[in-house]
């Protein structure tokens, strides 16, 4: 039998606020380690431009496919960011053409 503790509504409150601070002080710890990295211009990489998120997915739902197209019109190639990973997706024919040329093997593709 579980003590008598844990079901107790407080405990869940206060464990989820115990965990929702360290989670934003993870968070605030990284990004201030992230922003503090000298800027190299030389060496700095060129990521493609955000144009969503997962949530802006799900908000689109019922009109995904158009939401997509919209995108793909907007940006040639752009990433949508995911929880932990971000996805590029690309409408542009140069870069099309040069995944199924060359090393067609190494692309991610839906199984």
């Amino acid at each position: 039998m579980a003590p008598g503790f844990i079901s107790d509504p407080t405990f869940f409150t206060a464990s989820a606020l115990v965990l929702a601070l360290a989670f934003a002080y993870l968070f605030a710890k990284t990004w201030k380690q992230h922003r503090s990295k000298p800027a190299a211009a030389a060496t700095a990489k060129k990521y493609h431009p955000v144009a969503g998120t997962v949530l802006n997915q799900l908000l689109n739902f019922g009109r995904l496919h158009h939401y997509m197209t919209d995108l793909a019109a907007k940006h040639r190639t752009y990433r949508l960011l995911r929880p932990f990973r971000s996805e590029v997706y690309t409408s542009d024919p140069a870069n099309v053409e040069y995944m199924l040329k060359t090393n067609f093997e190494n692309y991610g593709k839906c199984p």
